[in-house]
């Protein structure tokens, strides 16, 4: 890796780019012929190569996607283990935390340092976290071994998708995007599947152990095939620059920021009153801390996290704007649909799991056809229309099911909605990425990921605050004799075999109308992504002729 010598020679290049007018347009501007100077026969991996390097890309996605929802079913076994039922929030809040937080940074790294190298850090660190987590002696090595493991998920979410840019041939961007953002959101979906039966099998430990043998390979593969092409070269930066770029200004108050919204969430209705002052002051400085962040981020310029200049043109901020509440209905569908298997069906974690196929399997059917039809059209946005429309359909028909629901009555829902929302999901990385110039493709990652997962952050702890206080509401109607809590920590596996009769009847009842709940917000979300998906510019994806300038024509109006 090059660095420039004189600090003042990168400061002032930055000061400069942060003073160049940003153009009013729905596109990113096109790359100068300096820019593509070194790049006028780029290379790309062909045949065995290709494949090994795009499977290692998929592995990683698998390995790293099932830890984010793996944990959903080994909470009750850790809680356990370590007698903290009030750290269980966390087990899984971690994780998110710092993926939403550490996106834009992992995506400077990208763009500084050697590529190859920063996706094997990636791996490192999130093998690091896993053997923190599995060999833990509380429950507070728990919460830091899944914090370790968000910073490794994102380093090598952005990673995945920038090598996949940086060594194929920009055809082929489409579809495999679109493999690995499906293989990713399946494996997250999978997670509590595996996880049940890790922890009923061998125990808890094994749902993080399992990584290190599944990782190995995964740093083999990456050393002895990945080879970045010549042309992708690190940004010339000074180490004073470098460290500058990170934002940890901004890094630290989204950061922040994001721990007040989830400890009000987690607190209000349920161990707190709304009204309590420890509930208000953490949103009241939630919203002072996001206002801040905003602001720090455009007095940063051009060594912003989020900058300005990439997240203006309306073709990058509405599609993460799209992809941040999208992924939202999906996440809720994802944690709510094998509660409900479990708890008003009385299904085991497994078997609850089984059920959900339906929305994996045409999740992943979406996804394909998705892909296949944007590299052969190659238009984007009237596909995120009707994915919004398709999802839309699906989350109205799973907000009718009831406690009586026949099974074909949820088949059918999961069918609609996963097919949807996977024939959408990879199209904002696409956009963003393929209308952008290549020194842009690492931050613009970055910003496409912290949409993804600040969703996750947002909703996960949003559907968790409206399933718990209109659990404990509905209880208090129907039954104030019972326990609410003892409820809530019975668990929706467990309900069945803990109370029966009339009793059983009203816990059922509270059950779904919490769920319910949840299933409206996703479906608020969803009729919401279809005026915003017709906000995004109605692009077509440029033809690229072997080299790495990336064009655009405007398609004809409609």
């Amino acid at each position: 890796m090059s660095f420039q010598n004189a600090d003042s020679e990168e400061g002032k290049s930055a000061e400069d780019d942060s003073q160049q007018p940003v153009e009013q347009s729905d596109k990113l501007a096109p790359e100068s012929d300096d820019a593509n100077k070194d790049a006028d026969d780029p290379e790309y991996a062909t045949g065995l190569r290709l494949f090994l390097v795009i499977f290692t890309m998929n592995m990683s996605g698998l390995l790293t996607a099932l830890e984010i929802g793996i944990i959903a079913t080994a909470i009750p076994s850790i809680t356990d283990t370590f007698h903290a039922l009030d750290d269980t929030g966390w087990y899984g809040s971690a994780t998110f935390l710092v993926t939403a937080a550490t996106s834009g940074v992992w995506g400077k790294a990208y763009k500084y340092f050697h590529v190859k190298y920063v996706y094997l850090a990636a791996i490192a660190i999130f093998l690091i976290g896993s053997i923190v987590v599995a060999t833990a002696p509380n429950s507070i090595a728990v919460i830091i071994g899944r914090a370790i493991q968000g910073l490794g998920i994102t380093g090598a979410m952005n990673g995945s998708i920038i090598v996949i840019n940086y060594i194929s041939h920009p055809s082929k961007h489409p579809m495999l995007i679109g493999i690995w953002m499906g293989i990713f959101m399946v494996s997250t979906v999978l997670g509590p599947i595996i996880g049940g039966a890790l922890t009923s099998g061998v125990s808890w430990r094994w749902c993080f152990y399992i990584n290190l043998p599944l990782g190995v390979p995964i740093v083999v593969l990456l050393l002895l095939f990945l080879h970045i092409p010549k042309h992708i070269k690190p940004e010339p930066a000074t180490w004073k620059e470098i460290f500058l770029q990170l934002d940890l200004p901004g890094f630290s108050i989204i950061l922040t920021s994001l721990v007040c919204l989830t400890l009000a969430l987690q607190w209000g209705g349920q161990s707190k009153a709304w009204n309590n002052g420890s509930v208000i002051a953490t949103l009241v400085v939630w919203i002072i801390l996001t206002i801040a962040f905003v602001i720090v981020e455009k007095f940063q310029t051009a060594r912003a996290m989020v900058p300005i200049r990439l997240i203006k043109p309306r073709v990058v901020w509405a599609n993460a704007l799209w992809s941040f509440i999208t992924t939202a209905a999906f996440y809720q569908v994802m944690f709510y649909l094998p509660i409900f298997m479990q708890s008003i069906h009385g299904q085991s974690a497994i078997i609850g799991g089984v059920n959900t196929l339906p929305f994996l399997v045409f999740f992943g059917v979406g996804t394909m056809v998705s892909g296949k039809v944007v590299e052969k059209t190659r238009y984007l946005q009237p596909f995120q229309v009707l994915s919004a429309l398709l999802m839309t359909a699906g989350m109205a028909l799973l907000y009718t099911l009831e406690i009586d629901s026949s099974k074909a009555r949820y088949i059918g829902p999961q069918v609609l909605f996963g097919f949807g929302v996977g024939f959408g999901n990879q199209i904002p990385m696409m956009a963003a990425q393929g209308l952008s110039k290549q020194e842009d493709v690492p931050s613009i990652t970055g910003i496409m990921f912290m949409a993804l997962s600040s969703s996750a952050v947002y909703f996960i702890v949003a559907g968790q605050s409206i399933f718990n206080n209109r659990l404990v509401q509905t209880l208090a109607t129907i039954a104030p004799n019972l326990d609410a809590a003892q409820v809530l920590s019975t668990g929706a596996s467990d309900i069945h075999k803990v109370y029966s009769g009339e009793v059983l009847e009203d816990v059922l009842r509270a059950y779904m109308t919490g769920i319910k709940d949840v299933f409206a917000c996703g479906l608020a979300v969803s009729v919401a992504a279809v005026p915003l998906a017709m906000l995004i510019p109605f692009l077509r994806l440029g033809e690229h002729k072997g080299d790495d300038q990336k064009t655009e024509e405007k398609a004809p109006a409609v």
